[in-house]
């Protein structure tokens, strides 16, 4: 069984572990960020799927791109 994460998948396992590192909670990244609680939800259990998006995180939280990726 191959237990290596997508890409996609990984990029969300990053965005939660930045989230529980700088905030209290999801809602109150959503809050802060401009974004639905929902979205953000969906990008962590179900992946972030779009370039687009993870840069624009990437740039918010102040990492590079490839760092949602290691």
């Amino acid at each position: 069984m191959n237990n290596t994460l997508s890409p996609q998948m990984k990029a969300g396992q990053k965005l939660r572990a930045l989230i529980e590192e700088n905030f209290s909670s999801q809602e109150e990244f959503a809050y802060e960020y401009g974004a639905d609680l929902r979205t953000i939800s969906r990008y962590i259990n179900s992946g972030i799927n779009k370039i687009d998006i993870i840069q624009g995180l990437a740039d918010w939280f102040g990492i590079q791109f490839a760092d949602f990726f290691a």
